[in-house]
């Protein structure tokens, strides 16, 4: 039986080790960068359609789609996210045919109230750098610096950073294994006109739609 407070202990044990690499994350060699994968959700049925989208960075093209369908075990609980999603995101992941250098998820990294969200939690299980993108507001202080940029602090670290596009804001923030910096420049070279989201979790969002709606 899923229990909440061990579930919350985890996060806490793990976001130390996360956190103890903070200010030693090398820089992301967006020239080098080729191989996004990005991770979305759909639910039915206490089904869930946990599908990755792969995205080519240099072609700016999708080159692969994969989903996995699995049974719903743990309850929708604000927090405790991953540990609904995770498990059909990596049966999902298993089934594309090259690795990644990044992961975009649909929701937050270290602005999160343990420093452990959904995006923190799935790149450290796969081992990759990660990107947490939510079009809600999830967890630490909105702040405006000096040059009007909105960055989130959460635990006494500036984690994350509010982009507005298309009308509406995005909150981006770092998941594992990257600087905030990085994590920004990909998201902005990642938006499009008349698209809401960055490009792949834009894909991932509307295949698993597909998905559910083909289920």
């Amino acid at each position: 039986m899923f229990s909440v407070e061990r579930a919350k202990k985890l996060q806490e044990e793990l976001s130390v080790r996360v956190l103890s690499e903070f200010y030693n994350t090398p820089p992301l060699d967006t020239n080098r960068l080729v191989y996004i994968a990005a991770f979305d959700s759909a639910y039915a049925n206490s089904k869930q359609y946990a599908v990755v989208v792969l995205y080519d960075y240099a072609r700016r093209a999708v080159i692969e789609k994969n989903y996995a369908v699995v049974d719903v075990k743990v309850p929708y609980i604000p927090g405790l996210l991953a540990f609904r999603e995770v498990p059909g995101y990596m049966r999902a992941y298993m089934k594309i045919p090259v690795k990644p250098q990044l992961i975009l998820v649909d929701g937050h990294g270290l602005s999160h109230p343990r420093s452990f969200g959904i995006a923190t939690h799935l790149g450290l299980v796969l081992g990759l750098p990660s990107i947490g993108v939510a079009k809600k507001h999830l967890y630490g202080e909105i702040f405006e610096t000096s040059n009007g940029r909105k960055q989130i602090r959460a635990h006494g670290l500036v984690v994350g950073e509010v982009l507005e596009h298309e009308g509406k804001k995005l909150y981006v923030s770092i998941g594992y294994k990257i600087r905030l910096e990085d994590a920004v420049y990909v998201m902005k070279s990642l938006l499009v006109k008349g698209v809401e989201l960055p490009i792949p979790l834009h894909e991932a969002d509307k295949y698993s739609k597909l998905i559910k709606r083909k289920h």
